[in-house]
């Protein structure tokens, strides 16, 4: 616990000028934040001009913030909330631009060059405001400081409480389906993301099977399908997987507010974890959107739970039953998304490393090494005898293949004949400059002409292109920058919400509600919906969908949002000295990294997986509160 100084009396003198500086440093924020509409091209809205009312209140938003740190609480910022917020001044000015005019080009120029530094400077300062804010606030036990909620004894539904306290996981698990419902029942039997078409292709014999969408996957789905068309029945199997889902996330989720109530949260922040679970539309839409992403979020988050359970035991030898969970969870991420392993590898070390002693390290070691062997033969002896086609090899390259389409955008006439052909060995160069999307890679990507060739073909291929990929690298730094940050820079900026018309409409997505199937062959799925629910499944999608566009409310859809909540925490973590428990947030962060390296900029189901830790990591980085304990939480 970090105990805060008790806050001296300001002289009207001293409140006058910390106002004028409160003043000023909103006046400076929210104008560092416009953007000229003139040669705007990014795929959104036009940005408010810079004589908007919206500055205006933005401007006094941030007023009241910085007077309710400075002058109200009087806190201070230390060296590293200044550091990060100074950080996402820099990303968050470049990014602004980079989406505005796609180029950095105009940095070239010094005057450009000094309002660019101004604007990162301007645009820091409500961030380090907020990380300070953060800070203080976890350290100091915000969180866990007991409210009239707590004193609270709930006198009806006597019965309703005892059996929460009985079954506190189960109770919440079907709450939160019930008010998910609405989206289960509309859109029933789910709506089909075209992956999972796609895999049941490949289970149905229709496609080769190989390893570009996950192997284990597609035989739960397609022996789920196969269960259903034992009865005639497409609607029946995809069903099933939305109820498998669906119970997995609801689970997973009421045993994350499970663990806010262990951490010591207070009432209220349970009771914001369980509204936002409920209530916040993408939970219930991604309980019957049948894809990759809604059991990987489960497995993954309770996953995690077992690890911030074992960080905060330490020595102590963990319960037969928590080896178990912890084994069972993270095989089941690792064989959900093939780039699960990339998640629990890692975790998998450091946890062992700093966060276990004596006999719990032996037996942790035991049940994640365990994971590690079984997730190894799985993708590397068992799928190769089945003569499974490794296709992972060219995913790998998305970013770099975006790298070479924008060059041969920019720089077409500055390429080489021999560069240009060793490009085209790979890709389609030819259609590369137009097919290039800064948001997305798919376009560029599926141009690549070794795949479905074999895992050494594909590698053989890749390992040329590679060798001119790094040669061009000095003479295209810029451009390969661009293209880098350009496909992922709103996981970790606030950048507008992407308008208008991109491949499959998947960059910026929140959402889907509709279904992609495939046709041409009576193998393939073929999941209908029920007709007389057309009209609510339009308003519930237009209500979902709406929420993003709601002030204050449509901050819960913005991936920056998340991430630098959890900036915020680390470092409250930090501050407390408690630099263990740092283990804890490396899922999210290489969750993050996953996010950066994929194919799509701003796409939420990849993002989802961080969205259902902040809470636990929340309370993890919370210190103890300052007052005592209410009943409630003994």
């Amino acid at each position: 616990m970090i105990k805060s100084r008790a806050a001296k009396v300001l002289s009207p003198m001293q409140k006058a000028c910390r106002g004028f500086l409160c003043f000023a440093a909103a006046i400076a924020a929210t104008m560092s934040f416009v953007i000229s509409s003139d040669g705007y091209v990014g795929m959104s809205a036009l940005p408010a001009s810079s004589t908007s009312l919206l500055w205006t209140a933005l401007a006094v938003c941030f007023f009241l913030f910085f007077r309710y740190l400075l002058i109200t609480k009087q806190m201070k910022s230390g060296v590293f909330p200044v550091l990060f917020g100074l950080l996402f001044g820099v990303l968050n000015t470049l990014g602004g631009m980079l989406f505005a005019f796609d180029s950095w080009a105009m940095l070239g120029s010094a005057k450009t060059l000094l309002i660019t530094l101004i604007r990162c400077i301007g645009q820091a300062l409500p961030m380090i405001a907020f990380l300070t804010w953060v800070v203080h606030s976890l350290a100091d036990g915000m969180l866990k400081k007991p409210t009239a909620l707590d004193q609270w004894v709930p006198k009806r539904f006597a019965g309703l409480s005892r059996f929460y306290q009985h079954h506190p996981i189960l109770s919440i698990s079907l709450l939160l389906i019930l008010c998910w419902s609405p989206y289960l029942i509309a859109f029933y039997p789910g709506t089909v993301c075209w992956d999972l078409s796609e895999m049941i292709a490949q289970f149905f014999g229709q496609r080769p099977t190989d390893t570009w969408h996950p192997v284990f996957l597609t035989w739960v789905f397609g022996s789920l399908v196969w269960l259903g068309r034992l009865v005639g029945s497409d609607n029946l199997g995809a069903l099933l997987f939305t109820l498998l889902q669906t119970i997995a996330l609801a689970y997973a989720l009421s045993s994350a507010l499970n663990y806010l109530k262990t951490a010591g949260m207070n009432r209220v922040v349970r009771l914001f974890g369980l509204l936002f679970f409920a209530f916040v539309p993408f939970w219930g839409g991604y309980a019957q959107f049948i894809s990759k992403d809604t059991l990987y979020t489960a497995s993954l988050l309770l996953f995690v739970l077992e690890v911030l359970s074992l960080i905060g035991q330490r020595s102590a030898k963990p319960s037969l039953k928590t080896l178990i969970r912890l084994f069972c969870f993270s095989l089941l991420t690792c064989l959900i998304r093939s780039n699960g392993i990339y998640v629990i590898l890692p975790t998998a070390l450091l946890l062992i490393l700093f966060c276990c002693k004596g006999r719990a390290r032996l037996s942790v070691t035991a049940s994640l090494g365990l994971t590690i062997v079984i997730a190894m033969l799985f993708s590397n002896v068992l799928l190769p005898a089945l003569d499974v086609k490794d296709e992972t090899a060219s995913g790998l390259y998305s970013v770099c293949f975006q790298q070479s389409a924008r060059v041969l955008r920019d720089h077409g006439d500055e390429v080489t004949p021999a560069e240009y052909a060793e490009i085209d060995y790979v890709l389609d160069a030819a259609n590369l400059p137009t097919l290039y999307e800064p948001w997305i890679s798919d376009p560029v990507k599926y141009t690549f002409k070794q795949y479905g060739q074999g895992a050494d073909l594909e590698k053989e291929a890749l390992a040329r292109y590679q060798s001119t990929w790094l040669s061009m690298l000095p003479k295209y730094p810029l451009s390969y920058l661009e293209s880098f940050f350009a496909g992922n820079i709103s996981y970790y900026t606030f950048m507008p919400k992407i308008e208008g018309e991109t491949y499959n409409d998947q960059a910026g997505n929140r959402m889907v509600f509709e279904t992609y199937l495939m046709s041409g062959d009576d193998r393939f799925l073929a999941t209908t919906q029920i007709p007389a629910l057309e009209d609510i499944r339009s308003l519930l999608a237009l209500f979902a969908r709406g929420w993003r566009h709601i002030p204050i409310l449509g901050i819960f859809f913005s991936c920056a949002a998340y991430t630098w909540l959890l900036v915020g925490a680390a470092l409250a973590a930090l501050k407390q000295r408690r630099y263990r428990i740092l283990v804890g947030f490396l899922p999210a962060l290489l969750s993050l990294a996953v996010c950066m390296l994929g194919p799509v900029n701003d796409y939420f189901r990849y993002f989802l997986p961080i969205v259902s830790m902040t809470l636990p990591l929340l309370a993890l980085a919370s210190g103890d509160a300052l007052s005592a304990s209410s009943p409630d939480q003994q």
